[in-house]
């Protein structure tokens, strides 16, 4: 190739290379050490991917993890129950459910019988702050509140609360190893059944449409099932 040519060549890749748009990236806070933002996270990794998109999670407390969604520190929050924008506004839910949790009571004294929110009132209660289900499900009741899924084993464990709440899917291994440190069976009230939603912060709205069609699809074609049915195959395996 004359020489004239390879530099005209070599120029134009270059300012291809130059002019070409950058991969878009998000980061995505969500909530620490959680089951559920595990499967969030394979979901929206996914749907992300077909976009072209590519996104980074970063694991927060529970609270705050919205808060510096809400502020636009980062892009988005990754999963949350229902209409958490009305109380944090510049947060824009997308329609599509990304999942379910199973909200759970957990006790150690089998003669307590739980089947719905209103029963908890006889017995001290423990939750996470910031777990926004267990926050609504108790508001009418006066709860103790402790930062981690493991202070509230603890707390349980000691007999400072009768009940602790937190969702199903995280307390697998933790209740596993709680009955094998205390020696003593634990018992499974379900509550109530949400589903989640993957949230995105106001300055990204216009990916809101685009992601709301890939969500559809991959709802459609059963791959959000499919995600979450993997990882409790998983974890079943393990414990």
């Amino acid at each position: 190739m004359p020489r004239l040519a390879w530099f005209l060549v070599t120029f134009l890749l270059f300012f291809r290379s130059l002019s070409a748009p950058a991969q878009e990236t998000l980061v995505i806070s969500g909530i620490e050490k959680s089951s559920y933002a595990t499967i969030s996270e394979r979901v929206m990794r996914e749907a992300y991917g077909r976009m072209g998109i590519t996104v980074e999670f970063s694991g927060l407390p529970a609270e705050r993890a919205l808060v510096v969604a809400d502020s636009g520190r980062v892009d988005g929050e990754l999963y949350r129950i229902k209409n958490v924008h009305l109380k944090y506004p510049n947060l824009i839910m997308l329609p599509v459910p990304i999942g379910i949790m199973e909200g759970i009571a957990i006790t150690t004294d089998p003669g307590i019988e739980l089947k719905n929110w209103d029963d908890l009132g006889h017995y001290s209660v423990c939750i996470r702050t910031g777990v926004k289900f267990a926050e609504a499900g108790t508001r009418h009741l006066q709860v103790q509140t402790v930062n981690s899924n493991e202070l509230m084993f603890q707390m349980l464990g000691l007999e400072r609360c009768d009940v602790i709440v937190l969702a199903r899917l995280t307390s697998i291994a933790l209740a596993q190893e709680f009955s094998r440190r205390e020696n003593k069976p634990v018992q499974y009230h379900l509550l109530q059944t949400y589903p989640l939603f993957h949230y995105l912060h106001k300055k990204n709205a216009h990916l809101v449409p685009e992601l709301t069609t890939v969500l559809e699809a991959m709802k459609s074609e059963g791959r959000i099932a499919a995600i979450r049915a993997a990882y409790i195959e998983e974890i079943s395996s393990i414990y």
